[in-house]
C-alpha cells in the first residue's frame, strides 16, 4: 500500500483520493512499521472521541523517560483525561464563554479594521503575514496580559514551530531545535506567569494564577501549559483558517458572490470551510484496554490517529463530500475536534473569523489569489498554506 501523500503536494487534492480508497478498503488500518493504527470513518473517530476511558488522551503516560511524567503537558487540555480535564476545562472555558467573546468583539473589529485599512491602499497582500497571523496574535496576547511590545515573538516562535517539514521531525537535530523553540517559549511564560503571581490583574493569566480546583490551585505549571497551548493553538488555528476560507471563496466564486449579497452566510461559510477545509489533520488517542472498532480488535496500549481530515470527507456521513456547499448543514463537523477535547477556544475563532471576512468585504469589492501554486505548510497534523498573496479591488 503507497504512503498517504503530503497534503502540501497539491493543497490536499492527492490527499483526500487517497483517504477515500482508505475509508472505503482499510477504514481502520494499522501501519506495518509504525504499528500506528488509524480511523478513517466518522463513526469510528467519533466512537473514539465519545469514550476517553478507553482512548486516553495522557499518551505521555506511554511514553519513555522524562518525557512519561506529564510535566510538560499539565494543564495542556488536549493531553488530559478526565476528572482533572473536566476540572481544568470547566475553569478556563469562563474566558471563552459566548459573554466573554461578545466582550472581545469591539476589539477584535478594532484590530482587524486596523491591520486590513494598513493594506487598503496597496492593491494587492499576504492573507497570512498581513491580517491571518497578526489577528490572533493580538487578541490572545491581551486575553493573557501579555506585553504589547512582546507579540511579535510569539507569531516567530509559532513560525519557526510550524516549519519543520515531516521527514525533518524524524532528524534528532531538527526534532532538538523544535524543543528548544518550546523550551524558549515556556521560559518566557513561566516568568510572566511568576510576575503575575505577585502583581495580578485583569487577565486570564492573573485568574488562573489565582483560581482554586477542589480547593487547590492550578500549578504553574498547568497555567504555563494551558497559556502555551492557547498562544499556539488558538494561534495557529485561526491563521490557517482564515487563508483557507479565503482559498475557499476564489476557488467558489458563486458561493463568494452569495456571501457579498448576504452577509448572514458567512457562519455558513466558516462551518463548511471547517469541513472542507480543516486546519486540524488527525489527532492521538491511545488504547487503556482491548476494544474493537469496526471489524478489527485493538489491544490495550496501542497509539490511534483519528484523521479528523478523512471523517470530514465521509460519504457514509456527509452528502456529495467533496463538493463545498455553503448552504449545506455542517455543524457535526470535525474541524474543531469532538467530544470533550471539543476546541474550547472555538467561539472566539469564529469571532475572530467572522469579524476578519466581515472587514475584507467591507474594504474590498472584489479579490483574487494569485499565489500559484500556494505555499503549503508541510507540517504533521496542520493543513494550510504558509502564506497565500491575493489581489483585490478597493471599495
Amino acid at each position: 500500500m503507497d504512503a498517504a501523500p503530503t497534503y502540501s503536494l497539491d493543497g490536499g487534492r492527492s490527499l483526500h483520493r487517497w483517504l477515500g480508497e482508505m475509508r472505503r478498503h482499510h477504514p481502520v488500518h494499522q501501519d506495518p512499521l509504525s504499528r500506528l493504527w488509524t480511523l478513517y470513518r466518522y463513526r469510528d473517530i467519533t466512537q473514539a472521541t465519545a469514550e476517553p476511558a478507553a482512548f486516553s488522551s495522557e499518551l505521555w503516560r506511554h511514553l519513555p523517560g522524562e518525557m512519561s511524567t506529564g510535566a510538560l503537558t499539565a494543564g495542556n487540555l488536549t493531553a488530559m483525561d478526565p476528572p482533572r480535564h473536566r476540572l481544568v476545562r470547566d475553569l478556563v472555558s469562563r474566558s471563552f464563554t459566548a459573554r466573554a467573546v461578545a466582550a472581545l468583539r469591539p476589539r477584535i473589529t478594532a484590530i482587524a479594521d486596523e491591520l486590513v485599512g494598513a493594506v487598503a491602499d496597496r492593491g494587492e497582500m499576504d492573507v497570512v503575514a498581513d491580517l491571518s497571523d497578526p489577528l490572533p496574535v493580538q487578541v490572545i496576547g491581551e486575553l493573557l496580559g501579555l506585553p504589547a511590545a512582546d507579540r511579535a515573538l510569539f507569531g516567530e516562535w509559532a513560525r519557526r514551530m510550524l516549519s519543520f517539514d515531516k521527514a525533518g521531525l524524524t532528524d534528532q537535530t531538527v526534532r532538538k531545535s523544535v524543543a528548544d523553540i518550546q523550551k524558549e517559549l515556556l521560559s518566557y511564560l513561566r516568568a510572566h506567569c511568576r510576575r503575575r503571581r505577585m502583581n495580578p490583574r485583569d487577565d486570564l493569566i492573573s485568574r488562573l494564577s489565582r483560581a482554586e480546583i477542589d480547593g487547590e490551585r492550578l500549578t504553574e505549571d498547568e497555567v504555563v501549559n494551558f497559556a502555551n497551548l492557547l498562544l499556539l493553538a488558538g494561534h495557529v488555528t485561526t491563521t490557517l483558517l482564515l487563508a483557507n476560507i479565503v482559498l475557499t471563496l476564489d476557488e467558489y466564486p458563486g458561493a463568494a458572490a452569495e456571501v457579498r449579497v448576504d452577509r448572514r452566510l458567512i457562519p455558513n461559510l466558516i462551518e463548511e470551510t471547517l469541513r472542507y477545509r480543516p486546519v486540524i489533520v488527525s489527532n492521538t488517542r491511545v488504547t487503556t484496554r482491548a476494544v474493537t472498532v469496526g471489524t478489527e480488535r485493538l489491544p490495550a496500549g496501542q497509539f490511534v490517529a483519528l484523521s479528523f481530515i478523512s471523517g470530514n470527507r465521509d460519504e457514509q456521513h456527509f452528502t456529495d463530500p467533496d463538493r463545498f456547499d455553503l448552504h449545506r448543514d455542517a455543524r457535526k463537523h470535525l474541524g474543531f475536534g469532538h467530544g470533550i477535547h471539543y476546541c474550547l477556544g472555538a467561539p472566539l475563532a469564529r469571532a475572530e473569523l467572522g469579524i476578519a471576512i466581515e472587514a475584507m468585504l467591507d474594504r474590498f469589492s472584489r479579490f483574487e489569489v494569485t499565489s500559484a501554486p500556494v505555499d503549503y505548510y508541510d507540517t504533521p497534523g496542520i493543513a494550510g498554506p504558509r502564506s497565500l498573496r491575493i489581489v483585490f479591488r478597493h471599495r
